[in-house]
């Protein structure tokens, strides 16, 4: 009898943990479904913004989960486009990708802006410099900023930002359906547990249509 109690109470304990997140409480649905992968991939977007210290303080949340994600999680980042001075700043975002630097100065810029070391980055020539200082020229930072490349990518993040209806950030979208954020989730640190609620919801769906 025990031992019978003891995985009635498992079974009981699972299913609540499978229901501790709801529509319209936890996550949002998205109004209109987005493009995203259909091959078993779970595409999760953050979107952010260099100019919101928020983001700076959600990363380290988002770089520890990744860390633990499941496999069939691909993360994409975005950068957020609500005005001129974020395009700008998305514009940087995307030419250290064109570099091949984002991964070194994407914590640069963002401890330059809302970190407690030093001279803070106040404006885009600020940015800029930061490149500079850490070994990518002048001309090189320019040609990048002035590519078709980063003009695409630019204009796409901020067709993004309205098509997936994003109104503030950082903000987190799950396989182009649904949306969650510290707020809905009550802290950065829930946002994953409802991102992992969310994809492995997803992921179960994928397998049982495609048995």
């Amino acid at each position: 009898m025990r031992v019978m109690f003891t995985l009635l109470m498992m079974l009981s304990l699972s299913s609540l943990s499978w229901a501790d997140y709801d529509e319209g409480i936890e996550y949002e649905v998205l109004k209109k479904v987005q493009p995203a992968p259909t091959d078993g991939t779970v595409e999760v977007i953050e979107f952010f913004s260099y100019g919101c210290p928020h983001c700076y303080h959600f990363e380290p949340y988002l770089h520890s989960w990744e860390k633990t994600k499941a496999d069939y999680i691909k993360v994409v980042q975005v950068p957020a486009i609500f005005n001129k001075n974020w395009e700008s700043l998305a514009t940087l975002y995307y030419a250290s990708e064109v570099l091949g630097v984002k991964d070194k100065m994407h914590p640069v810029i963002f401890e330059a802006m809302h970190g407690n070391s030093g001279k803070k980055a106040r404006s885009f020539d600020d940015i800029k410099a930061l490149f500079v200082a850490n070994g990518i020229s002048e001309k090189e930072l320019e040609k990048a900023l002035n590519s078709f490349t980063v003009a695409a990518k630019t204009r796409r993040a901020k067709t993004m930002t309205s098509s997936y209806g994003i109104a503030s950030v950082p903000n987190v979208v799950v396989q182009g359906q649904y949306r969650t954020n510290g707020t809905l989730a009550e802290s950065h640190e829930n946002v994953f547990k409802v991102v992992d609620f969310l994809s492995e919801k997803l992921e179960k769906e994928y397998k049982e249509k495609n048995q």
